[in-house]
Parts: structure tokens; sequence; C-alpha cells
């Protein structure tokens, strides 16, 4: 029998393919695009071969990308957790857009999964 876990996070998020692009330690800048598995307003998980050590700051472009337009936005973190397939990363800062961005992608999609 296999016991489950409870889940622990305190905000929605959704299943959401995008590329970002994080930079961190003054000059360093993960250039391979990644994707994005999930996000919501208090992070996001990058699959990724790439591992920056756990509380590292950084600075992360999410680049969204439709069938006729393309746009990105622009979140401060810090890398707090990684697994087999990539890294989590806590948001510490959002500017008011890129908040409301988020919001939308959340809202959009949960009405998706029902």
């Amino acid at each position: 029998m296999s016991a489950t876990v409870p889940e622990q996070r305190r905000a929605p998020r959704v299943v959401f393919i995008s590329s970002a692009i994080v930079s961190y330690e003054h000059d360093r800048v993960m250039e391979a695009k990644v994707d994005t598995r999930n996000i919501s307003l208090t992070g996001l998980y990058l699959e990724t071969d790439t591992r920056i050590p756990v509380a590292t700051p950084c600075n992360i472009t999410i680049q969204l990308a439709g069938a006729t337009s393309k746009m990105e936005f622009e979140a401060q973190g810090v890398v707090c957790r990684h697994d087999q397939t990539g890294m989590g990363i806590a948001f510490t800062q959002l500017n008011p857009d890129s908040y409301l961005h988020i919001v939308n992608l959340v809202k959009l999609h949960a009405v998706e999964e029902r």
C-alpha cells in the first residue's frame, strides 16, 4: 500500500508550457530555453538539466508565444529545490504587470481544466 503525501502548496498552479531564461550570479545566464512545467503566483518549476544552487537569487524572463503574438514578463526569485527533471524557483518580486499576467494565466487554465 502506498502512502500519499498531502499537498503542501498554498497557491493554485497550472500546467503551462513556455520558455524561460534565467540569469544569476551577476553575469551567468542559463541561455538554453527551458519549459515551465507549472507556474503559480508564488513561483514556477523549470524542466532543465542545468542546476543552479539552491538559495541562489535569480532573474527570470518568461516568454509566452501564441499563434500570432509573443509576450514576455519578468520576475525575481530564488532557487528553492531540485529534483530529477529540474528545479523550482520561488518568486521574491513580481512587478504589477507580471503579477497580472500570472493571475490571468492561472485563471484561464483553471477554467480550462474543469
